[in-house]
């Protein structure tokens, strides 16, 4: 019998479960479409039509609003559709934490599509302009618990330092002066999303790792 190396054995892209939770506060009525034309940036870059990613969009004020769930559209097309045709929710004061745990109780569930029990990387995108007007502390801790890595971009209205406490690490955290400069930042996030959920999805055998078992048993 002959035995294929077993260093051929190589990390399979397990995809994402990505939600993106928007400031749709009165404070961030001109760069609503500023912050809609990121989302569907982002979007162009994940692999959803062979369902490795899936995604959500979320938009918040005082009270949450789901604009679609994670299993609501399955192609890329649907999803910027969706995205292209959000309107800014408007109302105030911003309640991040409220919309916090929303996203636990209701978006990072199996019946809403997350895939959390398959382990399937969670991850949150939040974009704020502004400072929240109630605890953002507990919410966010409760997911992290959960396993949901979160990322953070404000604008120069929002508190980097409680930006900082919500994301699972401050170099999460990243800051634009104004919405329109979200392009400057995206490959940065995109580089910090790739990097930790490669750090946290465990290596999964191959087809060459299963030869290898299959031909030195």
């Amino acid at each position: 019998m002959f035995q294929i190396s077993s260093s051929l054995v190589v990390r399979q892209y397990p995809g994402r479960d990505v939600v993106f939770l928007l400031d749709g506060s009165d404070g961030t009525r001109t760069g609503f479409s500023a912050m809609r034309d990121f989302v569907q940036r982002v979007v162009e870059t994940l692999s959803v039509d062979d369902n490795k990613d899936r995604v959500s969009v979320v938009q918040y004020s005082r009270d949450p609003a789901a604009q679609f769930f994670l299993n609501t559209y399955m192609t890329k097309g649907q999803i910027l559709d969706a995205v292209s045709g959000l309107r800014h929710k408007g109302g105030r004061p911003l309640n991040t934490g409220a919309a916090l745990q929303y996203l636990r109780d209701n978006v990072f569930t199996a019946s809403a599509g997350s895939r959390q029990p398959e382990g399937v990387p969670q991850v949150l995108i939040l974009l704020s302009g502004g400072r929240s007007f109630d605890n953002v502390d507990a919410p966010a801790d409760a997911l992290k618990q959960m396993g949901v890595l979160i990322f953070a971009i404000g604008s120069r209205g929002s508190d980097i330092i409680e930006l900082q406490k919500v994301s699972n690490d401050p170099s999460y955290a990243l800051s634009v002066s104004e919405f329109t400069d979200l392009p400057s930042v995206q490959q940065q996030l995109q580089a910090s999303v790739e990097a930790v959920v490669i750090d946290v999805t465990p290596e999964s055998p191959t087809v060459l790792g299963m030869f290898s078992s299959m031909f030195s048993a």
